[in-house]
């Protein structure tokens, strides 16, 4: 027989969420031998390292030793999916459908149907990593604006005169990386970084505000009191789309820059001429983390300070400034919530974040260690989850240790960590390359793709897509019919079916994806506003009162305060003074780097060259007191326990303060997390603000 000559397929990437469009080279054997097309991207570059990589889970496996042992034995799928029914039903039986959970972590692409199985299953109970990440924000501009906002955009505005980059870092998050917009500095644009980090961002800045790990809420504060006292806001626009404005003024007065500046840690001066620079080179905008800033014990009221600062200076939805984060064509929603919210019980998290829970399709993933352990707010009994692992869990050793103590845990991925460890069965799951998926990027503010998926490879071994598994075990539990009787690709053209038909035959056909619009901008024209920005003249905000809520009357019904006010950090020099004397440094968390997303890629040699250790960034004079040299390995304690380090000594950190880099399972910074402070809107914990301390240990 003949072997057919290396062939080209066209594919999108999954090493992170961007899904950049790239070519793969399949030799005769069908197997990938070559990418093309990711330059920027060194993930995507050495994607086949993964592909391939010889510790990939490649067979269903069931648990033969203690939990945590590490002890499992190959089984059939035929056994490893009745023994998933057969469980599931138990917990259903024994303790109702709501005690079994359902988790969706990386990757994203399955969670419509995993779900749908949840709900059709009879659990409210699916939850998601999004219960520490970007949720929290989203939530947040909702509450406040009635939108999202675009903080993150890839497409530059040349309108915009000054940017204000607050705690993200795009040459190690943001595709594509160096190349990125705000990785450059630009003749017509003024920059200005907050961030205790300087950070390569920080290093092109105008102005670099180095503050203490979360005092962002402070920091906002004292921009609005200089703002007003200046008489820089854009009082015609606040007085016709302001809520609550009178209650916020009254309030900010207290945030002086001398006490801003002492609370932040930073030079009054510095404050003064950010602030300057902000408010009067205009359009100005601010550029945001989806994450960082809301990963604090009062991140989410933080986080409405910041965001109120492009109100405040009548710079939302403008041309420059920050534009609302519109719908684009949308797939048909198959994930059943509707039944979720109209016909089962609640979900965790209703009982104690009622607004993250109402504007977030999901569970508060954060209270699961609590569910399991403690049976509160309600109890978890039995979980199937997808790409779980406990290092994104404050206290991370509590969740390591619930997850074991589950009468039932069957989890699928593509190679161990500590919470498969804790399973009773791990399923193989096949890769971007090995599965098909319809993809609805985001995009920017009106701009988005609709993308779908061929599989480029069979899949290694026995790997299946997350998706099949659930639609499988659907077919087993009695519901063929709502469960495309198997048919992956099926689930992905119901999906489709909520797509113009000129898009989805595009989207199909075209590897590259096809491009879609929000309709608002033909409204805009319709309505004879030339400028396609500005989409409140015709509908207002989409908030309670119709305006922008600076004293939320959302919140203050459910009990909060509606002022976005400034707290400490639970875990602070000035909030708990008495732990100095054990733990006197400031520790912050999770600084993105280009080679790895979260815990994913750590097993990749090629990456590994790059960033060998897992490292903590200290200042030489945090080190020379503790004789602490570049290179050492070092300990770092917190309250929860300790874990051990190569310390980077240098001097972009700022005094006082250590950054430790996440996602190391050999070396998790969540173990040293606080898993009780956790913010009381949002749920989320605060992974970037509490306090450490480091000493020097022998190798």
């Amino acid at each position: 027989m003949t072997l057919s000559p290396n062939t080209i397929k066209h594919t999108t990437c999954y090493e992170c969420d961007a899904n950049c469009a790239f070519t793969v080279t399949l030799n005769a054997q069908q197997e990938a031998i070559a990418v093309e097309g990711l330059p920027n991207c060194p993930r995507g570059q050495r994607q086949l390292e993964r592909q391939y990589h010889p510790e990939r889970l490649l067979y269903p496996l069931k648990r033969v030793g203690a939990k945590g042992a590490g002890q499992f034995e190959r089984i059939s799928w035929d056994e490893a999916l009745d023994t998933l029914v057969a469980e599931l039903n138990k917990a259903k039986a024994t303790y109702g459908a709501p005690a079994v959970g359902f988790f969706a972590g990386y990757t994203k692409e399955a969670r419509p149907q995993l779900q749908r199985l949840a709900h059709a299953f009879g659990s409210p109970n699916y939850l998601t990593e999004s219960g520490c990440c970007f949720s929290a924000t989203m939530v947040a501009e909702k509450l406040t604006y009635g939108y999202k906002l675009k903080t993150t955009s890839t497409v530059e505005s040349p309108k915009t005169r000054c940017v204000l980059v607050w705690s993200t870092n795009a040459a190690g998050s943001i595709p594509p990386f160096e190349n990125h917009h705000l990785a450059k500095k630009k003749k017509q644009r003024k920059m200005i970084v907050v961030d205790p980090r300087r950070t390569e961002t920080a290093e092109l800045a105008d102005i670099h505000l180095q503050i203490r790990p979360g005092t962002d809420g402070a920091l906002a504060l004292g921009f609005h009191h200089l703002i007003f006292e200046n008489g820089w806001q854009d009082q015609a626009f606040l007085d016709e789309w302001a809520n609550g404005l009178a209650t916020f003024r009254d309030y900010i007065r207290e945030f002086t820059p001398s006490r801003v500046a002492d609370i932040c840690g930073i030079h009054e001066a510095d404050l003064r001429a950010a602030v300057a620079m902000f408010a009067t080179q205009l359009p100005s905008q601010i550029a945001m983390s989806p994450t960082s800033t809301v990963q604090h014990s009062n991140g989410f009221q933080n986080h409405r300070a910041m965001i109120l600062l492009s109100a405040v200076l009548g710079m939302i939805d403008r041309e420059g400034g920050n534009r609302f984060f519109n719908d684009k064509v949308l797939p048909k929603p198959i994930e059943l919530f509707d039944v979720c919210v109209n016909e089962l019980p609640p979900r965790i998290g209703d009982e104690i974040f009622p607004i993250w829970t109402k504007y977030w399709p999901a569970g508060q993933s954060m209270l699961m260690p609590d569910c399991i352990l403690e049976g509160k707010p309600q109890p978890l009994r039995a979980l199937l989850a997808m790409g779980i692992n406990t290092a994104m869990w404050a206290n991370s050793k509590r969740m390591e240790q619930a997850l074991g103590r589950l009468n039932f845990f069957a989890v699928s991925d593509f190679f161990h960590n500590p919470a498969t460890l804790q399973a009773d069965l791990v399923l193989p799951a096949a890769t971007s390359l090995e599965r098909p998926a319809l993809i609805a990027y985001p995009g920017c503010a009106y701009q988005g793709e609709v993308k779908y998926r061929q599989q480029a490879l069979a899949p290694r071994g026995e790997a299946k897509p997350d998706g099949q598994i659930f639609l499988e075990l659907g077919v087993r539990l009695g519901m063929a019919e709502q469960f495309w009787n198997g048919d992956l690709e099926a689930s992905w053209a119901e999906m489709a079916e909520g797509l113009p038909d000129s898009v989805r035959q595009a989207a199909y056909e075209n590897p590259e994806g096809v491009t879609v619009y929000s309709p608002i901008i033909e409204e805009l024209v319709e309505r004879g506003f030339l400028d396609a920005d500005r989409q409140w003249r015709i509908n207002g905000f989409k908030t309670v009162t119709g305006k922008i809520e600076f004293d939320s009357v959302e919140l203050k019904q459910q009990g909060y305060e509606g002022l976005p006010i400034y707290r400490e950090p639970a875990e602070s020099p000035r909030s708990t003074p008495e732990l100095l004397a054990d733990f006197p440094l400031v520790l912050t968390s999770g600084g993105r780097q280009k080679y790895f997303t979260h815990s994913q890629q750590h097993n990749v040699a090629a990456l590994l060259q790059f960033d060998p250790y897992p490292r903590v960034q200290i200042h030489p004079q945090d080190a020379a007191k503790r004789q602490i040299q570049n290179g050492d390995t070092v300990e770092i304690s917190s309250r929860r326990g300790q874990v051990v380090f190569r310390a980077e000594v240098t001097d972009k950190m700022k005094p006082g303060v250590v950054h430790a880099f996440h996602g190391w399972n050999s070396a998790n910074i969540n173990e040293l997390t606080d898993d009780q402070s956790l913010d009381p809107i949002s749920g989320f914990p605060p992974f970037k603000s509490l306090l450490c301390q480091l000493k020097k240990v022998s190798v």
